[in-house]
This record gives structure tokens, sequence and C-alpha cells, in this order.
């Protein structure tokens, strides 16, 4: 069986990689790489994949590839995106700070003091300190880029067929998987994680969801839920939810800790990503 896993980065896609791995047996698991690039003559294998413009993996690479790749089972892992903008504003230096340390400043004094009153500062300020060029960004670039995203994302989802299933990353937070398994044909592995070794250190912040209602303001509600609305319609999430949590409360170890952790191991990740691939690549032979 060949099946083919998408997400958006920071929606869980590594975790049920590996929940479906070890769900099926013999089966290899492929992580990364432009679509095609792991393919083998193997029995059993899950490629996941993720999306990101930054990276030339938009959906028309994405398309293209599925055009003329069959798979047996094609999976879209969805995740709230105000909890995608969370954990992804929040590992945006996994891979180190060389060149870029004035501006790590900057993004980490912000989550400092989001820390200290989390309703002192809106969540798009610490996001406005995240670009991977110009920074720190307008209010309304930040708005625009997500809009971009989620409204290619929703367009995307809404042509998916019958041959998709879309499964929530809050269901698998859940072990809620009767569905899903219905549609692999197997039962995936509910104690199955991201294998020691595979940068699980970084991969797992938390676990959990409905983070972003400590993290967003009322700020942020106006400017990211026209962003966001239409895709969680897309998807099954309540695009009318927006309530925050009172009194919001972050935890440094999930944050500031967590982020500063990722910075320092940044190029032992790089080099560890490098010798992943490289044992992916010798496994085809």
């Amino acid at each position: 069986m060949q099946i083919f896993l998408l997400g958006v980065g920071k929606s869980g896609t590594t975790g049920m990689l590996y929940k479906i791995a070890e769900g099926l047996p013999e089966c290899r698991a492929f992580s990364g790489g432009m679509p095609g690039k792991y393919l083998g003559d193997y029995p059993n294998a899950v490629y996941k994949h993720t999306y990101e413009e930054r990276k030339g993996k938009g959906f028309d690479t994405y398309r293209r590839h599925l055009a003329v790749q069959p798979y047996d089972r094609k999976i879209w892992m969805a995740r709230d995106p105000r909890d995608v903008a969370v954990s992804r504003i929040l590992y945006r230096f996994h891979k180190g700070t060389l060149f870029c340390r004035r501006q790590f400043r900057a993004y980490f004094d912000r989550i400092l003091a989001k820390e200290r009153d989390p309703a002192s500062i809106p969540f798009y300020e610490i996001y406005r300190y995240t670009g991977h060029g110009r920074w720190p960004l307008s209010r309304e670039e930040v708005g625009e880029e997500e809009r971009v995203r989620y409204h290619r994302m929703r367009d995307f989802v809404k042509t998916l067929g019958q041959d998709w299933f879309i499964f929530k990353y809050e269901d698998m937070v859940q072990e809620r998987f009767e569905g899903i398994n219905g549609y692999l044909g197997f039962e995936l592995k509910r104690r199955a994680e991201v294998p020691r070794g595979s940068g699980k250190d970084k991969v797992v912040r938390k676990k959990s969801f409905g983070d972003w209602r400590h993290w967003f303001t009322t700020e942020d509600i106006a400017l990211f839920q026209p962003a966001y609305a239409p895709y969680m319609e897309a998807v099954g999430y309540d695009p009318e939810d927006w309530a925050l949590a009172d009194p919001p409360v972050i935890e440094p170890r999930y944050s500031s800790q967590y982020v500063r952790n990722l910075a320092r191991k940044g190029p032992v990740n790089v080099v560890r990503r490098f010798f992943d691939n490289l044992k992916q690549r010798r496994r085809r032979r």
C-alpha cells in the first residue's frame, strides 16, 4: 500500500507519519523533499509532505505529481490555523540564529514580554519579526500573508475528491481514529510516537490544541479572522468561535524556553537532518 500524507507545516504530519508506519506491516516512512523524491518499489510506504510555497512546494507542484503518480490512500492533515500560527512562529528559528541574531533578539524580547503579560502585546507583533527576508513586516503584511496562504489551502481542500481523507490534528491528539482506520483498512498505533533521533525534541512542543486562545488578543481576532474563517469552514472548524482565555497564561517551557532550546540546537538539527536524508537515500538502494 502506498500512502500520500500532506499538510501545512506544524499540522501534525510528522506524528501522523509514524502512527501510519507503525500500523502497517513492513512500512517504510519517508519525510520531506520534493514529491516523488523517495518513491521506490516498496510493498508498503507512507510519504509525508508539507505545503510550503517558499520552498517551491506549492499546490500546483503536488497536483502535477498526483496527476501522474497513483497512491492507494491520500490524507490531508488539517489543524486549526490559529494553533498552526502559534506553533509555526515559535518554530521559526529552529535552524539557529546565524546571520539573523538581531532579528532573533527583537523576536525573543517580544516573546518574553508576551509571557510576562499575555494581554499586553498582540500575537501579530511577534509574527512581524519572523520574516525570511525583510523584517519587521507591517501589520497589514502579516494579515495578507496569512490570507493568501489559507486562501490557497481552502481552494485546494475544496477540490479533494472521495479518494482523500481529511484528518484533524485534534482527532490525532485525542486518539479518535475510528474514521481514518476505516479509510486506511488497518488500525493506527495509538502509542506510536516520533522516534528519538528523528528530531523529536524540535518537532514536538505541546501535543495539545486551543493554545491560540492564550496567545491571541482582540487585535489579532480583527486581523486573522477574515484570513482563516473560509479555510476553517471548509475543513469543519467553527469559524465563529473566537473566545479567548480569561485569564490568558503562557508557560515559558512551551514558549521562551522552547524557542531558546531550538535556536541553541539549530546547527545540530541541520546536521542531523542531513544524515537522516542520507539514511533514507541508502535505504532506497
